[in-house]
């Protein structure tokens, strides 16, 4: 019996002595401070995409789908475009219908291209020569950064830099210190813009007294907006 009753005032004593040890610890742990913080960077992308499709249709007058593939690659190595490297074909195929009030068939055959390029100036020649080709059925359906990996570890170093001189800075109003990060959390977005088209003013010509002079419309490339957030908890000492 008095054994059982020592080991039992022991235990106590113990469980004593712990309670301001974890109080102390949940203490420390409830000292920090939260920094939330954004980088923003605007960069012209460098791969443009085009969608190009050409078609042909039985009735008298038309191209074969053939010659419209040579108009298309010839207007490319007109540009020199690295033609193996820059177009792929997306899809081929033929439809079948008829015309209205008529038993005569109408079949249409059509093929989509992909065309890769790297500035706005050559995707301005490129369209202009397809067009003067009968071929106009044309978008840019994506724009692309290609150093966008590079870009986005730029940002979160450059994010955590100014959230931790934050954490500094606030602390030190209250003349404590910021500590180790505690938690991180980050994400990053990106949002593509289309082209636009705009009148370029040319250049004045003084010497044939040229004013207000306006040469073809020329396609710009808006630029694409990266924004980084971190969200840091900083220890306070």
């Amino acid at each position: 019996m008095k054994k059982g009753i020592i080991t039992t005032s022991i235990m106590a004593a113990l469980l004593l002595f712990a309670i301001p040890v974890e109080s102390a610890a949940q203490t420390n742990a409830d000292s920090y401070i939260d920094i939330s913080t954004t980088i923003e960077r605007e960069v012209t992308p460098n791969e443009l995409y085009l969608q190009i499709t050409i078609r042909e249709k039985d009735y008298k007058g038309k191209k074969t789908l053939e010659e419209m593939q040579e108009a298309l690659i010839g207007a490319l190595k007109i540009n020199r475009i690295d033609i193996p490297k820059c177009l792929t074909i997306n899809y081929m195929g033929s439809e079948i219908g008829y015309k209205s009030f008529s038993k005569n068939i109408k079949t249409q055959t059509e093929a989509t291209y992909m065309l890769k390029l790297n500035d706005a100036t050559t995707m301005q020649n490129v369209i202009a020569t397809l067009e003067q080709r009968q071929i106009s059925d044309i978008e840019l359906v994506r724009t692309r950064y290609s150093e966008e990996k590079k870009l986005k570890e730029e940002m979160g170093i450059e994010a955590m830099q100014q959230a931790k001189a934050e954490a500094q800075m606030l602390a030190g109003a209250i003349g404590q210190e910021s500590g180790k990060a505690m938690t991180i959390s980050y994400w990053m977005n990106s949002g593509q813009t289309q082209p636009r088209l705009y009148m370029k003013r040319a250049q004045i010509n003084e010497d044939a007294n040229i004013d207000n002079a306006l040469s073809e419309p020329v396609i710009s490339i808006g630029k694409n907006t990266y924004r980084f957030t971190v969200n840091v908890r900083f220890e306070l000492k």
